[in-house]
């Protein structure tokens, strides 16, 4: 078998496991929604797909469980670039603390509590690839990517100025009309 699903999602009553406001609520919610399935773990090489890493608390203590089951490799592709700043909006990555979300610690380890928070979100940067580093040696997986914001526009479709970025780029078109400007060919043409 090529390709299965190697936990049983079960979610049917429980809240999203980033809704509760208190962490150790947050991890009993997220450890009874995935159960896994060891004969599709051990022995094998895994790649998971998530939408983001936030704290990385669930990720990691999944990572932990995989190769507890015999899993040899975990591989993760998360389809949001990195979470650099708290959503203004929305409590997925809202927090008591900026300090709350993993790529900030990083940051924070780095640099102290004021860094040029900017470089870690540009993807080619040797910040952000030690910043990615970190969470991939923090979360004990064998490969980490992050989708690149630029990639993450094109694939959405709109115009940059018709999508908040905050979250990963700090830019918020609404307050200041600064918005993130993808650099690739087809968006310069765009707005010409």
């Amino acid at each position: 078998m090529k390709f299965a699903r190697p936990f049983v999602k079960y979610t049917p009553t429980w809240a999203r496991s980033f809704m509760p406001q208190d962490q150790r609520q947050r991890e009993h919610v997220a450890s009874m929604k995935l159960i896994p399935v060891p004969g599709l773990i051990k022995d094998r090489r895994l790649v998971f797909c998530d939408d983001s890493i936030v704290r990385g608390t669930q990720l990691g203590k999944q990572a932990a469980k995989l190769y507890s089951l015999g899993c040899k490799e975990t591989h993760m592709r998360i389809a949001c670039p990195p979470l650099v700043y708290p959503c203004k909006f929305i409590n997925f990555s809202r927090s008591k603390s900026v300090y709350d979300l993993i790529t900030r610690r990083y940051i924070r380890e780095q640099e102290g509590e004021n860094a040029d928070i900017e470089k870690y979100t540009d993807p080619d940067s040797d910040a952000y690839k030690g910043m990615v580093e970190y969470i991939r040696k923090n979360l004990n997986l064998t490969t980490l990517a992050f989708q690149r914001i630029d990639d993450l526009i094109h694939a959405i479709g709109l115009p940059a100025e018709q999508l908040c970025t905050y979250c990963w780029s700090g830019k918020d078109y609404a307050e200041t009309g600064d918005c993130y400007h993808c650099p690739c060919e087809e968006c310069k043409d765009k707005d010409k």
